[in-house]
């Protein structure tokens, strides 16, 4: 060791610190190690030191463990950590030149460490340095699994080494004569020696110390099985082995398959993935008897910590074992990505008929779910904290492998349609049990937040599993279940507790989100509610004549959600911009985009919740409206006396801004790159001959009718007092582009598929849908001249335009006979000549030119425009007048393009 620590204190050949670093011990040990590796430790160093360092303290030697070890200090853990990585990196990078008996008995030794075979009585090695052996170990044993089947290139002539001989001796004989030797790379021999430690623990009759070893042996053996199977699956440990990616995907295929591709298999009758499965099952099923059965020493098992580690670290290898990814040996999946994981397609679980009996079991099920309510932490206070922690560590991972069952696809692993239900059905019915109690819990000891350290997590995962069944089973499947009006229940019931409670927090500390507690979680927990609402909103199964129950389901119970969604969410709004606005504090550019992005899906999922019941969604968002809009009319009646922008007003635009966004996302869909179209939930309600329909259609004819006037009267105000503080370019921009995506899908719908009647017929005429093309080009021509500078409003402005010009003729007809495009027109032709800076007598030149009747102040508005969104205008323009039998049409666009292309040509000549 002392040889070891003289080449780690002594700085490499050659060697130079970082540049702008000073030279100190921490760089130049660090170098020194990455050298050492880098160079093959040719004198076993690491090893040897590894030896030396747990001889010292009494983990190695004649006896194996000796009574009197003493335990490490910080750098002494720290230093034996990188001396086992590093035995791992070199021989892995060297292992042609290692004996294959002195690469065995290495591997062994380092399996035999992890496992805990050397800790001596209460003194137990560091966590960090006992995985590093076993994730060693593991890398091994992949790297010889392949051994002699076809096309395994790692095959090569290794080399005498007397050292070698000489440690392997040392390790075999003196310091761990009982060590466990596997001779062979089969692995049974291994599976049956994990096993035995597996199910050693729950034998009767043993002694607190022999149980408590067992128990930690059992863990350790747990975890080296999910460091195995992680080494087969790839990731990020693929490049340490120094090989091509065909060794990978060949060791992938030889772990997954075994003997059913005897061309490859070298190991054993079953493939290892699935004897890692049986034990991992059989552990399990130990675990669970043990913690059920034992009624009148209930307490003691689930507060035995050892016990709930090696449950612990149980669940998360056949979460691991779940996790695999099939068929990857053939090329579906590249190892060198570094995850398991390409996309969302891996969320939902494909595994083998083979799996069938283990994993459609009732039983299993139904024990996974009492062990779970038995460790979850509750309204248990009295609990030491790090009994807490594990109780509760242990209970996360029960629900993260409650949620892979619940993503089990349908397939061979499934008998047929009835025996899908029934596995959906029992996996439903617990999460709803663990839901509800935690509801009960609540009401019951009114436990806040800061109470209940595990509830936010405990919270999260269980809606994310009732997110993952809905997208799993569909509605279909769910809505046979006897259940399914409790699901939707529960639900309804959590999101209004999450929503009731995260307003609540915004209240208490007056809109400051960073002194928040306990909002992210909720968020989270909201989210993925919105998410499963969206999932069986918008199945299509629910259009079938089958499905008018489930509809009505959803429709009554799951659907008035929405409404205390939208409350809550703009009411969290407003207080937020009144705090922002107060403190003269405002959000940075990335967090905004952040925000803004997180808003845009949370909004998408709540509108297909809200068109479950359009007519009741509309008729809560009519009442808000009823109370924003006059106080916002009243703000708008007072522009122009110069007041400043207070705390007050920015909260009723955020509010008025939010309540916009809300009533986008309810009633039209993002068609970027479609045709828009209006959503099926609402020509569905806006179907005539029902009171139901009718009124729903007048709601939205009502809503449509409110936001104009609400973009007039702010309009009006912006071409007389563009400076005003009072006027929000943000609200413009959301109005903008409400009208945009409205315009897009319900004026002039062109569909073939579209009956001429009720939501169609509303603004399905020329006279009906004239008034609004003309309407949305005045908006654009008034940012135009008065705001040019707001890029947003700018953005929005042309995107309208152009979303018009493109819906055809027809649309690009009443286009030409607005006053206010016409005036667009003339406004490009008269600026394509000036200059920014030009002089007042230039503009009134060219204006007398092109005629129009213009104020000077609108031209210099539109004058200022950028050019890049003057560009945008002349597109919207070019387009707008693209009919050639209109001569209208042909008179604006030689116009346009004359304007241009006379002074384009004046300025090539200049340049000659």
């Amino acid at each position: 060791m002392e040889q070891l620590q003289q080449v780690l204190s002594t700085p490499p050949p050659n060697w130079q610190p970082p540049l702008g670093a000073q030279s100190n011990a921490i760089t130049i040990l660090h170098a020194s190690l990455e050298h050492l590796r880098n160079t093959g430790d040719e004198q076993y160093l690491f090893l040897r030191a590894t030896l030396e360092l747990l001889t010292n303290h009494g983990f190695l030697g004649a006896a194996d463990s000796a009574n009197n070890a003493s335990p490490l200090s910080g750098d002494e853990e720290q230093l034996l950590f990188h001396c086992v990585t590093g035995v791992r990196h070199v021989m892995l990078f060297r292992w042609e030149y290692f004996q294959p008996s002195f690469r065995s008995c290495v591997r062994d030794c380092l399996l035999a460490i992890g496992l805990g075979c050397c800790n001596a009585g209460s003194v137990v090695l560091p966590r960090t340095f006992t995985m590093a052996c076993l994730s060693g170990a593991a890398s091994f044993w992949k790297r010889s699994w392949t051994a002699g089947a076809p096309n395994d290139t790692s095959i090569t002539q290794v080399q005498q080494d007397s050292q070698q001989k000489y440690l392997e001796s040392l390790m075999t004989t003196n310091l761990m004569p009982s060590m466990q030797r596997f001779n062979t790379t089969d692995g049974q021999d291994l599976f049956s020696y994990l096993n035995n430690l597996l199910v050693s623990p729950f034998e009767q009759s043993l002694q607190p110390v022999e149980l408590m070893r067992r128990q930690y042996t059992g863990a350790m053996a747990a975890s080296f099985l999910s460091l195995l199977v992680g080494e087969f699956t790839g990731g990020n440990s693929s490049a340490r082995y120094n090989l091509p990616i065909e060794f990978h995907r060949l060791c992938h295929q030889v772990f997954e398959n075994g003997n059913e591709e005897a061309s490859l298999s070298a190991n054993g009758s079953k493939s290892g993935l699935d004897t890692t499965l049986q034990l991992s099952m059989g552990a399990l099923s130990s675990f669970v008897g043990f913690m059920l059965n034992t009624e009148s020493n209930n307490n003691d098992a689930i507060n035995n910590e050892s016990l709930l580690d090696m449950g612990t670290s149980t669940v998360s290898l056949t979460f691991d074992i779940l996790s695999w990814e099939f068929g990857a040996s053939s090329g579906k999946w590249d190892f060198s990505n570094g995850s398991t994981k390409k996309d969302g397609s891996s969320v939902l679980l494909r595994p083998p008929q083979r799996w069938r009996e283990t994993l459609i079991n009732p039983e299993f099920l139904g024990a996974m779910f009492r062990v779970y309510t038995a460790v979850r932490v509750g309204n248990q206070n009295s609990l030491l904290r790090s009994l807490e922690e594990k109780r509760g560590r242990m209970a996360h991972q029960l629900r993260q492998l409650l949620l892979q069952l619940s993503s089990i696809a349908g397939g061979t692993i499934f008998a047929g349609e009835n025996e899908r239900g029934a596995y959906a059905g029992f996996l439903l019915e617990g999460c709803l049990d663990a839901l509800e109690t935690i509801l009960t819990e609540n009401q019951q000891q009114g436990l806040s937040t800061e109470e209940s350290d595990f509830m936010c997590a405990e919270v999260i995962d269980l809606v994310t599993m009732l997110n993952r069944l809905a997208t799993n089973f569909r509605v279909q499947t769910l809505s046979q279940l006897p259940s399914f009006p409790r699901f939707l229940s529960a639900m309804a019931m959590v999101g209004k507790w999450l929503l009731e409670g995260s307003l609540s927090e915004c209240e208490r500390v007056q809109g400051d989100i960073e002194c928040s507690e306990g909002l992210g979680w909720k968020y989270e927990a909201v989210s993925q509610i919105l998410q499963c609402s969206e999932a069986m909103s918008d199945d299509y199964w629910l259009v079938s004549g089958d499905a008018q129950t489930a509809s009505d389901n959803l429709a009554n119970v799951l659907a008035p959600l929405y409404g205390h969604y939208i409350a809550c969410r703009v009411r969290m709004s407003s207080l937020e911009e009144h705090y922002l606005t107060q403190q003269g504090e405002d959000l940075d550019e990335i967090r905004e985009m952040i925000w803004e992005f997180g808003v845009e899906e949370e909004m998408v999922s709540a509108g297909s919740l809200g068109r479950l019941n359009i007519s009741a969604s509309l008729s809560t968002m009519a009442g808000m409206f009823q109370q924003c809009v006059p106080r916002l009319m009243s703000l708008f009646e007072g522009a122009g006396n110069g007041s400043d922008m207070t705390a007050e007003m920015a909260a009723l635009l955020e509010e008025a801004r939010m309540l916009i966004l809300c009533a986008c996302h309810l009633l039209t869909d993002e068609c970027e790159g479609e045709t828009p179209s209006i959503p099926d939930a609402v020509c569905n309600a806006c179907q005539l001959g029902s009171s139901s329909g009718n009124d729903c259609l007048a709601s939205i004819a009502n809503l449509i009718e409110l936001l104009r006037s609400v973009a007039e009267a702010q309009a009006m105000k912006v071409s007389a007092y563009p400076t005003e503080s009072s006027l929000s370019p943000l609200l413009a921009k959301t109005l903008m582009w409400f009208f945009r995506r409205w315009n897009a899908a319900y004026v002039l719908p062109l569909s073939d598929d579209y009956h001429r009647e009720g939501i169609f017929a509303r603004w399905s005429t020329p006279e009906s849908a004239s008034p609004i093309i003309s309407f949305c080009a005045t908006l654009s021509l008034i940012y135009f001249c008065n705001w040019p500078q707001e890029k947003e409003v700018q953005d929005e402005s042309t995107a309208l335009l152009l979303i018009l010009a493109k819906k055809g003729p027809f649309v690009r007809q009443l286009m030409m006979v607005s006053p206010s495009f016409q005036q667009i027109a003339v406004l490009h032709s008269i600026c394509a000549s000036l200059r920014h800076n030009a002089p007042q007598s230039e503009i009134l030149a060219s204006m007398s030119s092109f005629g129009g009747n213009l104020s000077v102040e609108a031209v210099k508005g539109y004058q200022r425009l950028p050019y890049v969104d003057r560009a945008r205008v002349l597109t919207c323009l070019v387009v707008g007048c693209s009919d050639m039998d209109n001569d209208k049409s042909n008179a604006v666009l030689d116009s346009c393009l004359k304007a241009v292309s006379n002074h384009f040509w004046a300025l090539c000549e200049a340049l000659r």
